[in-house]
């Protein structure tokens, strides 16, 4: 089976793996440090804390700016990390719509009140979400109630958007992704960037359960020191260990090569389907994290498809079609609704070979010419 997604990992990586592995340390310490260092510096962000997940980002994104109680906004086409963790803060989810063409949220569809206390805005598929939108409603919210000190926090989540230009600029918090079919995997992990030093130390001691120290801390000096203090219980376990860090550092090296061969990928897919009635393709996206179209007969095709050994998958499943987030329907959101029935997404990594995309190419047009 030719596969949706899979993972690059190169021969360099596998022996620094086992120099991590040798070294006697494995959990939060001097690679996870190298990591967030270099990431930061790679998008421009003046400080990054690691973590286990882009899950874990997101719930200390609202932590770290204390966020409790009142209304979470995001878009139902996601993964459920983004409404999850509003939950986990005592918040009320309610959904926004999306734009049809970029499947990010749509700052039209906002329905802001004074109790809106954060937004999570998903960079989809890579393609950058409309935060300078979302900031225009919360203004334009402001000036009609007179509400001066209205500001929910805005998140980006950029878990599909490495690399892509102006990513992690404008929200006031960016969480990354480097889960097993990112564009940058590292078996999971991700990470907070933000230019705010208070708040960068706060994310710090709420990864370790809001112990002041880490181990790694403690255990520099000539002598370990045991002692430590907790002076809070916001903190989850949510700290990076260097055996994951390892693997980011070489996916930063090769990155650049990695997107560039899904971009191209992405050209030939186009260049196939573009005058194809069927078919809708997709807006650019600098990672082509899924290559996802619109397309007639999805469930039929992605049957034919697996017949022919080409794996497929739907990005995404709206969180409103799930039967726990129906309750996060506050309003009608009709573009949704009407695209996810024909979203698709095909085969797109770095070491898929030409020959594969081409056989992907002429077996979805059998299938249109045999159904048409």
């Amino acid at each position: 089976m030719i596969p949706v997604l899979k993972p690059t990992y190169n021969e360099k990586l596998k022996a620094e793996l086992i120099q991590v592995l040798e070294s006697g340390w494995t959990g939060f310490g001097p690679k996870t440090i190298e990591f967030e260092e270099k990431f930061a510096q790679v998008v421009g962000s003046k400080f990054a804390v690691a973590t286990n997940s882009g899950t874990s980002a997101l719930d200390l994104c609202l932590k770290a700016y204390s966020v409790k109680g009142g209304e979470l906004i995001t878009t139902p086409m996601t993964f459920v990390s983004d409404a999850i963790v509003g939950e986990w803060n005592n918040m009320n989810v309610t959904f926004a719509d999306v734009n049809e063409d970029s499947l990010c949220l749509d700052p039209e569809t906002l329905h802001l009140n004074a109790n809106t206390k954060a937004i999570i805005i998903v960079d989809s598929h890579g393609r950058l979400a409309d935060i300078d939108g979302v900031r225009e409603a919360i203004n334009e919210f402001q000036a009609k109630h007179m509400e001066s000190s209205f500001s929910p926090l805005i998140i980006e989540d950029a878990a599909h958007a490495m690399l892509t230009p102006g990513a992690g600029k404008k929200g006031d918090i960016t969480i990354w992704s480097f889960q097993a079919v990112k564009s940058m995997p590292i078996f999971d992990g991700g990470m907070v960037t933000t230019n705010d030093e208070k708040i960068y130390k706060r994310l710090r001691d709420l990864t370790w359960l809001g112990v002041e120290k880490s181990t790694y801390d403690r255990a520099m000096g000539k002598r370990y020191s045991w002692d430590y203090d907790i002076t809070q219980a916001d903190g989850i376990k949510a700290y990076m260990t260097d055996v994951q860090a390892i693997i980011g550092l070489n996916q930063l090296e090769i990155l650049d090569e990695l997107l560039a061969k899904r971009r191209a990928v992405q050209s030939v897919y186009n260049e196939a389907f573009k005058d194809m009635p069927e078919i809708k393709i997709p807006m650019f996206s600098h990672t082509v994290q899924y290559y996802t179209m619109q397309c007639d007969n999805r469930d039929e095709l992605s049957d034919f498809l697996a017949t022919n050994d080409i794996t497929t998958s739907v990005h995404f499943k709206p969180l409103s079609e799930m039967t726990y987030w129906k309750k996060a329907i506050k309003r009608p959101i009709p573009v949704t609704d009407r695209v996810w029935l024909k979203l698709l997404t095909l085969p797109v990594f770095h070491d898929i070979m030409w020959t594969e995309v081409e056989y992907v190419i002429s077996k979805v047009k059998e299938f249109y010419q045999s159904n048409g």
